[in-house]
């Protein structure tokens, strides 16, 4: 692995300005922008997860679509960074925990095959850990149990392949939906017209899979039972897509999704998993600020005893909108901007362990760097927008 030197510009705003000792609490607030000017390199965020210490793993590509991992400790700072080797490639969200360690799943070259790799954090070290063979083209990595986990990924004879991993990382099962003739080459011409959200999850327990994947019809939301068998799909096309899909509990799930060119938020859909939909009948209100072609995301935080859906997405003025719901009713209840001079683009929100909020996004500076940004919402901060 490379070691990367970054240079951080690191806003703390609750600093001292005294050379009295200042012992550090977990609500502190920071809004760091990390970068390499060594290097004339774009960074592009993929995904973010906190670590024991309170600090965080950050997973990048960039811009030749190499993978970057960064380490920020619990105030901001930077802790270490890894490049891997050229030949791993395409990592993919999401960044998952098994014991003291971390994983991801990345492509190696010449073909793309779908490689597990592990983060030791302690060691500040990153392995790739083992090649799915015949398997190409990750698309995504998330848990389905605790020690159990869910890949996705595009072969060029069938499209979309949905696997099953162990606990151990040895794969159970696979199962593929389509028989499309030169899927690589399709999947390419999708992704070079549009910005394409990929996502696997589950939910009741796992016994409901869905995925996000281009299919026959076009981007499409796959739901199977837990042998990755088909029972329903929200169907898309080409244009019309769905751009997150998250369970909220009580059987309910929240999403973002765009439809004839118009971008639309639901808090509280309630699934059909056994049938097959058209992507409208999701309903929703329209975002009419949203900036359709960048991310959009929704994650549940809490505070004390209540909980709440924030649904996070990019404005047309390139500021970050928070849009804070009642999690009991999907009513709205506060909103929070995020930005300035600079664009940001939103890539995850996380809820953190002390009540607070992590937002990782990507600003572009100046016009043409684009570089990591991550920023820490305290749990004080947030009872006052609440």
């Amino acid at each position: 692995m490379k070691n990367v030197l970054l240079i951080i510009s690191v806003l703390f705003l609750y600093s001292s300005c005294s050379e009295d000792l200042v012992e550090f609490t977990p609500t502190e607030k920071f809004n760091s922008i990390f970068d390499n000017p060594s290097e004339g390199l774009n960074y592009k965020p993929l995904d973010l997860i906190e670590t024991d210490d309170g600090g965080f793993l950050i997973l990048s590509a960039l811009a030749n679509e190499s993978i970057f991992v960064l380490k920020v400790n619990n105030r901001g700072d930077f802790q270490w960074s890894r490049q891997l080797e050229p030949q791993f490639v395409s990592a993919v969200p999401n960044l998952i925990r098994q014991g003291s360690n971390y994983y991801f799943i990345g492509s190696t070259l010449p073909d793309y095959t779908a490689t597990l790799f592990e983060i030791n954090d302690l060691e500040q070290t990153i392995e790739a850990l083992r090649t799915y063979n015949t398997y190409r083209k990750p698309l995504a990595f998330n848990n389905l149990t605790p020690d159990t986990y869910l890949l996705l990924t595009y072969n060029d004879t069938t499209g979309t392949v949905l696997s099953k991993i162990q606990d151990g990382f040895a794969m159970e099962w696979a199962r593929r939906y389509d028989d499309i003739n030169d899927a690589h080459q399709k999947l390419q011409a999708f992704r070079n017209l549009n910005r394409a959200d990929f996502f696997v999850d589950s939910y009741n327990a796992g016994s409901v899979i869905y995925f996000n994947s281009l299919r026959v019809e076009g981007l499409s939301l796959t739901y199977t039972n837990d042998q990755g068998i088909e029972t329903g799909k929200i169907r898309g096309s080409q244009r019309n897509m769905m751009n997150s899909f998250t369970p909220t509990g009580n059987g309910l799930l929240a999403s973002n999704y765009i439809f004839n060119n118009q971008s639309y938020f639901i808090s509280n859909y309630q699934p059909i998993v056994n049938d097959s939909i058209n992507l409208q009948i999701l309903g929703g209100q329209i975002l009419q600020d949203r900036l359709s072609i960048q991310k959009a995301t929704t994650t549940q935080i809490s505070v004390g005893t209540v909980n709440y859906l924030v649904n996070a997405y990019t404005t047309l003025d390139g500021r970050i909108k928070l849009n804070f719901y009642d999690f009991q009713n999907g009513s709205q209840i506060a909103i929070k901007y995020i930005g300035g001079v600079d664009p940001l683009e939103v890539i995850e929100i996380i809820p953190t362990a002390d009540e607070g909020m992590a937002i990782l996004s990507k600003i572009t500076i100046g016009g043409s760097k684009q570089r990591i940004n991550l920023l820490k919402i305290p749990k004080n901060e947030i009872i006052e927008i609440l």
